[in-house]
C-alpha cells in the first residue's frame, strides 16, 4: 500500500471510532430509561442527553487536525474555484467585447474625475460672476451720476434758450 492510501485508511478508522464512541454513549443515555417517570419527561431527558453527546462528539471531531486540514483545503479550493470562475467570466466578457466590472469601475472613476473638475471650474466661475456683478454695479452707479449731470446740463441749456436775448446796443457814431 502507498503512504497516501495508508493515511486515508487511518483517517477513516479514526472517524469510524469517533462515531462508534458517539453511538455507544447515546445507547448509554437510552439505557438510563426508568419506567417510573412520565414518558414525556423521560423523552426530554433522553433527547437532552443525546444532544449533549452529539455536541461533545462533534466538538471533539471539529478540533482534530484532520478536520481542520480538510476545512482549510476545502476553503482554499472554494477560493480557487471562485478565482477561476471570475477569470473565466472575464475571458468570456473579453471575447464578446462586453464591459467587465473593472471597465465599469474605470468609467465611473473617470466620470467622478470629470465631475470634480467641472465643480472646480463652476466655483471659479462663481467668483468671476461675483466680481463682474460688483463691476456692473460700479458702472451703473457711474452711469447714474453721468445721467444726472446730463439732465442738469439739458436743463441749463433749456433755461438759457428760454431767456430773452439781450437787445443789441445801437452803435453811436462819434
Amino acid at each position: 500500500m502507498t503512504d497516501n492510501t495508508g493515511k486515508i485508511f487511518d483517517q477513516v478508522a479514526a472517524f469510524q471510532k469517533l462515531w462508534m464512541d458517539s453511538f455507544t454513549e447515546m445507547a448509554g443515555v437510552w439505557s438510563q430509561y426508568s419506567a417510573g417517570s412520565p414518558p414525556v419527561d423521560e423523552m426530554r431527558r433522553m433527547r437532552g442527553g443525546m444532544l449533549k453527546v452529539l455536541a461533545e462528539t462533534w466538538d471533539e471531531y471539529m478540533r482534530t487536525p484532520q478536520f481542520l486540514e480538510m476545512m482549510k483545503a476545502s476553503l482554499n479550493g472554494a477560493l480557487d474555484l471562485k478565482r477561476m470562475a471570475r477569470e473565466g467570466m472575464n475571458r468570456v466578457h473579453d471575447q464578446f467585447e462586453n464591459p467587465t466590472k473593472q471597465d465599469v469601475d474605470d468609467v465611473l472613476l473617470a466620470i467622478r474625475h470629470v465631475e470634480r473638475r467641472v465643480l472646480e471650474r463652476l466655483e471659479g466661475l462663481d467668483e468671476r460672476v461675483a466680481n463682474l456683478n460688483e463691476r456692473i454695479d460700479d458702472v451703473d452707479a457711474g452711469m447714474a451720476k453721468h445721467g444726472k449731470a446730463i439732465d442738469r446740463l439739458e436743463q441749463t441749456i433749456k433755461a438759457k434758450a428760454e431767456k430773452p436775448a439781450a437787445t443789441p446796443r445801437k452803435a453811436t457814431g462819434a
